[in-house]
């Protein structure tokens, strides 16, 4: 691998993981808040939850990064994983839309409360995050200019 695909393997994971941790920490603000322990918890869960998910979409996507001929039919598509974190994007806005909603009975309040639907919020939050490892800016084609 060249310096300059190292140097993009290491933005498309920190992009991803600051990302991640991100969504999650907007989850977690929309759903509870636990007082000061919340603000010191939370990011370190949001950053370790992240890192788990980016290794195992890395591993998913493996086959895009070996295999030479899948590689550059992905580079060519590059449109795919605009797709795919637009998809992803709604999913999580659905998520806490209400007719997605699901109820939830919350210990401390004693009552049924109203909370993301879970697969639409992680399988959004998943496709966002593959999205974001697996992009690849599209080639620039050049042409010979005729003087």
């Amino acid at each position: 691998m060249r310096f300059s695909g190292i140097f993009l393997f290491i933005f498309q994971v920190l992009f991803a993981l600051v990302a991640g941790t991100f969504f999650y920490m907007l989850a977690v603000v929309m759903t509870v808040y636990d007082g000061i322990l919340s603000m010191i918890f939370q990011p370190i869960m949001g950053g370790i939850f992240s890192t788990i998910a980016i290794i195992f979409l890395l591993i998913i996507g493996l086959p895009i990064r070996l295999n030479h001929k899948l590689n550059h039919w992905w580079r060519m598509h590059w449109w795919l994983c605009c797709l795919l974190g637009a998809i992803g994007f709604i999913c999580m806005i659905l998520s806490y839309m209400p007719p997605f909603q699901i109820t939830v009975y919350d210990d401390i309040l004693k009552q049924n409360t109203q909370s993301f639907n879970p697969i639409l919020s992680i399988g959004g939050w998943l496709f966002l995050l593959f999205a974001l490892l697996h992009f690849y800016f599209p080639p620039i084609h050049r042409t010979a200019i005729d003087t």
